[in-house]
């Protein structure tokens, strides 16, 4: 196992110095995948999501991402949860689908299900929902600003985020986070105090 994993973080390195810099990762999925039971396990994810009708909001690829910094905690760059877990993630893929994907276009998922030592490691929250597999850290795929991408989601937490449980967490650059464990918002110390939302103030309508 632990060859396998020295062998994945030489080409991640070869292929990117920065933590979220994600080139070669096709090719670490497949040899990934051939690992013991990793195939079907992943195999019966997907098959769950698709009865749930949301297979195809993120490819099974990126939802199966652990953290971007498995380099540095050695550890596989890939998970999949308990399966008493599954269920967790059919609302938040609902929501990114419905609510998030309309207002900024696709999205790449960059950490998703982090099993225990993996959270340690990345110095996630005791109680993160990311044990829980409710909660995905991502980036939008088209280019978007972070003014706008604040301006989207803040509006969005605003006049949806309580009715749907929508924890919100937006960090540098243009990731953030999504999960439907209750409503609340946090930015980059994962306070409610540094989240931008915490200023934004809703374009006005004009009246017509």
């Amino acid at each position: 196992m632990r060859l396998n994993v020295a062998i994945l973080s030489t080409l991640a390195l070869l292929a990117a110095c920065n933590g979220e810099n994600l080139g070669g990762d096709s090719e670490r999925f497949e040899q990934w995948r051939q690992q013991g039971a990793n195939k079907a396990e992943a195999a019966a994810l997907q098959n769950y999501l698709s009865s749930q009708s949301v297979e195809e909001v993120i490819p099974i690829r990126q939802l199966l991402r652990s953290d971007t910094q498995w380099r540095k905690c050695d550890a596989e760059p890939y998970d999949v949860p308990p399966k008493t877990l599954w269920s967790n993630m059919v609302t938040t893929l609902q929501v990114i689908r419905d609510e998030v994907q309309p207002l900024i276009g696709p999205v790449e998922a960059l950490s998703v299900y982090r099993n225990p030592i993996m959270n340690q490691c990345t110095k996630g929250a005791t109680r993160s929902y990311h044990l829980q597999f409710l909660a995905i850290d991502m980036k939008p795929v088209k280019k978007v600003s972070r003014a706008e991408l604040i301006e989207k989601l803040c509006a969005l937490h605003a006049s949806k985020g309580r009715a749907l449980n929508i924890g919100l967490g937006i960090y540098s650059g243009t990731r953030f986070h999504i999960d439907t464990a209750g409503y609340r918002r946090w930015g980059h110390d994962h306070t409610a105090s540094t989240s931008p939302c915490a200023s934004f103030v809703a374009p006005q309508r004009k009246n017509r």
